[in-house]
């Protein structure tokens, strides 16, 4: 007869507890500070493969592409040297990498409204997943991004932005700023660690 009245009260105490934590990231803390990287990589068509054509979010480097899969979009150029962004999705599923097309995270992308600095904040809807995206210098890319590095995390999604500022056709090479929130779930755009 004791036992009913403890275990209201204890699933009471758990819902109250679980609304309470909703009014943030999911009872998140945030513990490192928004990144930003100038960085360059070499359109992937005609390019050594020991070049690196890809952009992994989650490290904040340039890679190559291999069979690990270990980037969230790759370069490529277009005739008219514009760069076409191709989520890892898309690269396992082309080259036919056993295995590895339902394996790889998917990476949701939606062109920056207005200019590439003033998007502080990721949007938390409107992204096509697995979609290419072919952009101009100046344009401006939102990512959202799930993969290992939120495998143990309450949220497993992680945000950047990235903007092409200028392309050297004759070397197929893009240079471009990235911008990205190390911690999973938030999606604060800019300087400092997010609040929420």
């Amino acid at each position: 007869m004791i036992r009913r009245p403890i275990v209201r009260f204890a699933a009471m105490f758990a819902a109250v507890a679980g609304l309470s934590a909703c009014s943030d990231t999911l009872g998140l803390r945030a513990s490192r500070a928004v990144a930003y990287d100038t960085l360059s990589a070499y359109g992937m068509t005609s390019t050594p493969v020991s070049f690196p054509v890809a952009y992994s979010a989650s490290d904040g480097l340039v890679v190559r592409v291999d069979p690990s899969i270990s980037f969230d979009v790759a370069f490529d150029l277009t005739a008219d040297s514009k760069v076409r962004l191709i989520p890892a999705r898309r690269i396992s599923t082309t080259r036919l990498i056993t295995g590895l097309a339902t394996a790889t995270p998917r990476v949701g992308m939606q062109l920056v409204k207005g200019t590439f600095e003033s998007m502080t904040k990721a949007p938390s809807g409107g992204y096509a997943y697995d979609s290419t995206f072919v952009v101009a210098p100046g344009d401006g890319v939102v990512l959202e991004l799930s993969g290992d590095a939120c495998q143990y995390s309450l949220s497993s999604q992680l945000y950047a932005k990235l903007v092409v500022d200028s392309v050297a056709a004759t070397r197929r090479r893009v240079y471009f700023r990235a911008v990205r929130d190390p911690n999973c779930g938030f999606r604060s755009l800019q300087p400092g660690v997010p609040k929420n």
